[in-house]
This record gives C-alpha cells, structure tokens and sequence, in this order.
C-alpha cells in the first residue's frame, strides 16, 4: 500500500466518503494535528483509527486480550479461536455474545485445558501451540492473475486505511481472485481472525479458498492460515524463514512480495497454475 493514504483519501469521490461515514460503530476519531511540510506548517484535522481492549472468555475461562477495533467482535472470537488451533474450523459454536469490554463464547472444548494455558496480552496471538503442525490437504490451484488480483484489491477495500492509514486489511477470495469477504483492523493478526470468522459464519470452506492480507507474513500469521485450513496465504510485504518452513511442513503455498506483475512463491509451487 501506499505511503500517500492520507492525500489519497482525499481524493476518493464524493460517493466513497459518505459511504464511510454510514459505519455504524466508529473505527476512528478526527484529531486536531500540526502538520509540517517543507514550506509550510498548519493545524488540520485527520481521523485516527481506534485501539480498544477486549478480553475474551470461553465457558468462562479467560483466554486472551485483544487490542482490537471495535467492530465486528463475534467474528473476532470465532476466527481466533480456529486461527490459533483452540477448535476445528467445523466445530459448533454454541454461542457468542459481547458485553461492554468482554466477549463470551460457550463451546464443546475440554474446560479444563483451556485453564492450564498461559496467555499473553498481545494483538490477538497466545502462547498456545499445538504439538504438531496441521497439514492442509487441498487441491485447488491458482493462476498468478488470481493472487495478483487479489492483492490489489486489498487497497481498493482498504476503506479505513484510506481514512486513517491505521489499518491492515484482510481478504478470503476464491481460486479466480474474487473477493468474498474482507475485513479491516488496527492490527494485522485481529484483520486475519475477523476475516476467518466472517467467512465460517457464512459456511465458506476455506480450503478452496486463498489468504491474502498485509503486512509481514510472519511464522504467528502463517500458523493462523495453516489451522483455518487455507490451502495458499499471500501477502505483497516479506515473510521470514520460520513462517517458510511452518507453510512447507504443513503443505500450504506461501506467496509474498506481490507488486506488480512480480511474485515469490516460497512453498507450494504445485498449486500454481
């Protein structure tokens, strides 16, 4: 993405705005700023993304801590809780409500072990880790115009980056680059689960479909796409070598540096068409 969000937005139509300005739970806040150029200094008024805290509980066991937008919270809890291993992606939630600070979740999952795991206050990873690594077991392949596609669409989407430069998107789209569900949010990991959960809830099956997100594709951002099932994760920034070994072992095509008509395929050369 772009450095220049803030002159971008500003040239978005007139249309664009007044659809952001529908949200109905407020993702930013407009801030008075001094701004300093190189002939010219000003106070201006720029909208800034949101950082709540949110813990989560299931059957009344705290998990986590989130620092999160405050939207789209169910989706939130859901996706993390594929996404870092705690359940199969098949499995029935009984139920997901949010009150104030804190969401609730009642799941069929073994109480007793979610009380011996040790968590950590971060943007939506614990220490929680599985034994073995999951392999994903998916056929479906993807043409070089498919991910690149869908990586541009992240800044078409990118609604709240184009307003506040705070945000990291996420996107689910099919093996033809086509977007089904995207979701925004002040940090990388918390984009990844809302997205996951989004799609669960619509009963997507994620393994014909491909992950692309931004920012870093991390070995914490690989294991969250190993164990929601996704057969490609791709992203237009770097990766490191630890998330390059995590998608080879767990038999999942790991692509990054999307820019342009140029890509790196790390892993999974096989499902590139």
């Amino acid at each position: 993405m772009s450095e220049n969000w803030y002159s971008e937005k500003n040239r978005k139509t007139e249309v664009f705005r007044k659809d952001e300005e529908n949200i109905s739970s407020p993702f930013y806040v407009p801030l008075k700023c001094l701004e300093i150029t190189e002939n010219n200094k000003q106070h201006i008024n720029v909208d800034v993304i949101i950082e709540e805290r949110f813990d989560l509980f299931v059957n009344n066991v705290h998990i986590t801590t989130f620092f999160a937008s405050p939207m789209e919270l169910r989706e939130l809890a859901l996706g993390f809780l594929v996404c870092e291993g705690f359940i199969e992606p098949d499995v029935k939630v009984d139920s997901i409500s949010v009150e104030e600070k804190s969401i609730f979740c009642e799941i069929d999952i073994n109480t007793t072990e979610l009380e011996e795991l040790t968590h950590l206050e971060r943007c939506g990873t614990t220490s929680y880790n599985k034994d073995n690594v999951k392999k994903v077991n998916s056929n479906t392949g993807f043409s070089t115009d498919a991910i690149i596609h869908a990586v541009g669409q992240l800044k078409e989407v990118g609604r709240i980056w184009h307003r506040t430069g705070g945000a990291h998107t996420s996107i689910i789209c099919n093996n033809q680059g086509e977007v089904l569900f995207f979701c925004e949010d002040v940090g990388r990991a918390c984009s990844m689960d809302k997205v996951v959960g989004k799609a669960l809830m619509n009963g997507i099956d994620l393994s014909g479909c491909a992950l692309v997100t931004t920012g870093r594709l991390a070995s914490t951002m690989v294991s969250k796409a190993v164990n929601a099932g996704f057969p490609l994760v791709a992203s237009k920034g770097a990766t490191v070598r630890e998330a390059v070994e995590l998608a080879q072992e767990a038999g999942i095509t790991l692509v990054a540096f999307v820019r342009g008509r140029k890509l790196y395929v790390y892993t999974g050369e096989e499902r590139i068409n």
